[in-house]
């Protein structure tokens, strides 16, 4: 036999239905934390340069600021080296801290907060930084051209006059001197025949 409600029970019932049920709706938002949004740099992005920020969204930003005093973020670079300056700045969801510049390689983003509903949250990502390739600077070759001074004309030997000065011509001074020697000589020469002819032919010729 089912049992039956009375109104008396059905009241009560109704009442402490509507005490349970505003319960169960405060606590719903609480059993879901907030979770990171996004980040800058982006999850397993790859950068040329190092950050100068590394910043987290969350859905919700913190509830008060003894919650904001417990934020956490560090930054390791691509040697292990801390490059996070320690601080964390909260505007809104977003909290954010400085970095330094640091060794290329894979950046770890370890960072802890406090969600809206009071409960502590964590997380951990990373990103690349990659050294821009360089550009190499071709070295000035070097000439392997041997300079060969430029070849002068040849000067050819001025040539020497091949003529035969003209012989010096001769004194004239004693000309009359041999042409009077000359007839004498003739004359001299003349008589001598002349007598040896005479000679010859006899005494009366």
């Amino acid at each position: 036999m089912k049992p039956r409600f009375t109104p008396k029970s059905r009241l009560r019932l109704a009442a402490v239905a509507a005490l349970l049920l505003p319960a169960a709706l405060t606590a719903s938002p609480a059993l879901a934390h907030d979770a990171l949004s996004s980040t800058a740099p982006a999850r397993d992005s790859v950068l040329t340069t190092a950050p100068e920020t590394v910043s987290l969204t969350l859905t919700q930003p913190p509830t008060d600021s003894a919650s904001l005093n417990l934020s956490v973020i560090t930054v390791t670079d691509g040697a292990g080296a801390t490059v996070s300056d320690g601080s964390v700045s909260v505007e809104g969801p977003t909290l954010s801290t400085k970095t330094a510049p640091g060794s290329p390689g894979t950046y770890t983003v370890q960072w802890r907060a406090v969600s809206s509903d009071g409960h502590p949250i964590e997380g951990t990502y990373t990103f690349t930084v990659q050294t821009p390739a360089t550009a190499t600077t071709p070295a000035p070759a070097v000439s392997a051209t041997v300079s060969v001074p430029a070849a002068t004309p040849s000067t050819a030997p001025q040539g020497t006059d091949s003529a035969v000065p003209p012989a010096p011509r001769p004194n004239d001074d004693n000309a009359p001197l041999a042409v009077g020697i000359a007839f004498g000589l003739l004359a001299a020469a003349a008589g001598v025949t002349w007598w040896l002819r005479r000679r010859k032919a006899g005494p009366g010729a």
